[in-house]
């Protein structure tokens, strides 16, 4: 199975077009192993033979044991094999005999050819690489070549020579040589280093690096797989254990299906994938491995554990039995290698050249061990930042948890929360799901404190951000459980922080976010500052759970008095959004939109993102309800911008929604389509997504649609419990 590699691809015909033309061509595939370079040139030479050339193939081998010249020999070999004896004598010409002391083949294809006179070693060398060279540019003219050498970097010596000397004569034929070689095996010695440094003063020399394929064709490659649409957090997970290296994803992705990971049914319920690295990738990372110094190896395996990065400063701590040169010298081999890179930002900072070789390294260690380990990584980590532990809170807190010891539960309870909150001001929810999350894992079955309700508080917002629309019911237990403890515990200023937190909810289900507001409301003076945030809150959930448009409009009427008597367009914007949503809901759009522009105006004064969401979102609903297409279009783009850099679940699903159905409105079903499905791979299991998507099936022209969207919707439907509308 083939994916991606568009731009290399069309690189690569581009030369095979330059190449018939009569403008021969040298390109190099180069890349990291399993990076796809074999596959890649398999892609070309197929495309070639559909245009009439002939593609003939040369495999260096690792080891020693292989003749010289060997991947030319198979080169030769291919075009005599089958070949009449007078093609072949036309084609090499006066070279035969030359080219027969190599290639045993054409001696017996072409007897009676007489031995070419002793010369002096470079004089016969020069002689062979001109008949070589004669062939193939004569060989080329009756049909264009391609000549494949594969795994350059284990090349002889003398067909690397014979490589530079063809290169400086095929400008004027009809072929193409193309070779792959592996960037990570060229130290400065390494014989390849010199050739591709002659090679690349040729005009005829093209250079295309392979990297790793993006996240959208590692969608593709499980999406045909495994016969059906992956969870973006599959596809996510896999991409970044993979870094999109064509051999490791294919050996990751064929273990979980072996194993019965990857099915409709296992990943609707899983929302974690932990894996493992597969034999395969195991055997070729290891080869790799093996080349270097048991030393070498040992300090990797400690680096491994620290992480995909590490420093110099750590290494010396834990590894205090070597001397400062020894260990330097060990991550030297390592970086000539190209096991680790150095990283540019500060000196001694380095980074496993892939996240795979970290995994390996790290999982050949028992269990025992890697604790241990790191324990000592964490306190090592402690005493190198000194004061500024707060910053690494995230790393320290990981460490901790890795431990695994009762006595280092405080210190991961804290740095967890430390963490979470860091990732949380920086739009990564996720992160903060995990940081969070763990905390709480560590205090399970004791009674809640103020630092579980901080860890509740922080775990709410983090599943608000993630989480799919109707699993609102998790997020706002968590919320309700941390402002209970601060409201019995008297502490005004947390228990208000709670409450003033946006809960997003379905309409008609009562989740208790009005009383939470309504119970903090009873904790603060009537009109203060506090109570204005509140009330903007309270106007909304008062909404979804009870419909009642009135009370809601008074509490947002007290809220913007407030906002405007103490000069807070924050609490204004915020208060005009939340009523542009209830407007919506009550079918009063033109007030809506008034709502929602005046919030909008604010933008240039309040930096909110999710707020502006919030207005622009109902805004443009209620535009394309009231046939304003062009109206609501001017807030598509701009809408779906700030959802995706907010990285917010439900806002991000419900931006490429309301642009779809912009899009159905206008006609145009294939981007409606797109639109959709790019929303279900963010959100698979949101009814919405899958009721539209269901029925612009139908309007586009099929009269039957997809019996697995209405499944989904209907198994989505019985999951969520929703009420009456969505908010």
């Amino acid at each position: 199975m083939f994916v991606g590699r568009r731009h290399e691809i069309a690189q690569l015909k581009a030369a095979l077009e330059e190449a018939q033309s009569g403008q021969g061509r040298l390109v190099m595939l180069v890349g990291q192993p399993g990076i796809g370079k074999t596959r890649t040139s398999q892609e070309l030479a197929s495309y070639a033979t559909l245009k009439g050339a002939q593609v003939l193939w040369g495999r260096c081998h690792e080891g020693q044991g292989a003749l010289p010249y060997w991947a030319w020999v198979q080169v030769l070999r291919s075009y005599v094999r089958g070949r009449e004896p007078a093609q072949v004598r036309s084609a090499m010409g006066p070279g035969a005999a030359d080219i027969a002391e190599v290639v045993s083949e054409v001696k017996e294809l072409l007897p009676g050819l007489q031995s070419p006179p002793a010369l002096e070693p470079q004089q016969a060398r020069f002689r062979l690489f001109d008949s070589i060279a004669a062939f193939l540019k004569r060989a080329s003219q009756a049909q264009p070549l391609v000549v494949v050498l594969d795994n350059l970097h284990w090349a002889d010596p003398p067909s690397l020579q014979l490589l530079e000397f063809l290169a400086q004569e095929i400008t004027d034929s009809r072929l193409l040589l193309l070779g792959t070689c592996r960037d990570t095996e060229l130290t400065r010695r390494h014989p390849l280093t010199q050739t591709l440094g002659e090679l690349a003063r040729e005009p005829s020399f093209r250079r295309v690096p392979l990297r790793g394929l993006s996240l959208e064709e590692v969608d593709r490659y499980i999406q045909a797989a495994a016969g059906f649409p992956p969870p973006r957090e599959l596809v996510g997970v896999v991409h970044a254990k993979t870094e999109g290296n064509p051999l490791f994803m294919t050996e990751v992705v064929r273990l979980l299906v072996q194993d019965g990971e990857v099915t409709p049914e296992r990943t609707r319920e899983s929302q974690s994938w932990d894996l493992l690295v597969p034999a395969g990738v195991r055997e070729v990372i290891g080869r790799r491995l093996n080349r270097l110094s048991e030393r070498c190896n040992q300090v990797l395996t400690v680096a491994s554990v620290v992480g995909r990065e590490f420093q110099m400063g750590l290494l010396e701590r834990l590894m205090d039995r070597l001397s400062g040169d020894e260990l330097l010298e060990a991550v030297e081999e390592a970086l000539a290698a190209r096991v680790v890179e150095e990283l540019p930002q500060a000196g001694g900072h380095y980074q496993f050249a892939h996240v795979l070789i970290q995994d390996t390294l790290a999982r050949e260690l028992s269990a025992v061990r890697r604790a241990r380990l790191h324990r000592r990584i964490a306190e090592s980590l402690e005493e190198l930042y000194g004061l500024a532990t707060e910053v690494h809170a995230a790393e320290l807190a990981y460490h901790f948890a890795e431990a695994a010891t009762a006595t280092d539960m405080d210190k991961l309870v804290r740095y967890s929360l430390l963490a979470g909150e860091l990732a949380l001001a920086t739009f990564a929810w996720q992160e903060a799901l995990v940081h969070f999350q763990r905390g709480l894992d560590a205090r399970e079955g004791q009674p809640v404190d103020a630092e579980m309700a901080a860890l509740l508080f922080g775990l709410g917002r983090a599943q608000a951000a993630t989480q799919e629309m109707f699993q609102f019911r998790e997020y706002v237990s968590n919320l309700s459980r941390a402002f209970d403890y601060f409201f019995h515990a008297g502490e005004i200023e947390r228990a208000v922080a709670v409450a003033e937190y946006p809960v997003r909810a379905a309409l008609g289900v009562p989740v208790g976010s009005a009383e939470l507001v309504s119970r903090a409301l009873s904790l603060v003076q009537p009109d203060s500052h506090q109570a204005g945030r509140l009330l903007s809150n309270y106007g909304l959930n008062l909404y979804q759970e009870t419909g009642d448009c009135e009370g809601a409009q008074e509490a947002f009427g007290r809220a913007l008095t407030i906002a405007q008597r103490e000069g807070d367009p924050a609490l204004e914007m915020r208060t005009l959004s939340n009523g542009a949503n209830v407007l919506f809901h009550h079918l009063r759009w033109q007030e809506c939109v008034e709502h929602g522009l005046r919030a909008i105006a604010l933008t240039n004064r309040v930096n909110d993102p999710p707020t502006e969401l919030s207005a622009r979102l109902y805004t443009m609903r209620a535009l394309i309800n009231m046939g304003d297409l062009p109206g609501a279009r001017h807030h598509g783009e701009t809408l779906l911008q700030a959802a995706e850099g907010l990285r917010h679940r439900s806002w991000l699903g419900n931006s490429l929604q309301l642009n779809g159905n912009l899009a159905q409105h206008m006609g145009d079903y294939p981007k409606a389509l797109a639109l959709t499905d790019r929303a279900l791979a963010v959100e698979p299991r949101e009814p919405r997504h899958l009721c539209i998507r269901a029925l612009l099936e139908y309007q586009s022209g099929d009269t039957v649609p997809d019996d697995a969207h209405i499944g989904r919707l209907l198994d989505a439907t019985h999951r969520s419990q929703m009420g009456a509308g969505f908010a």
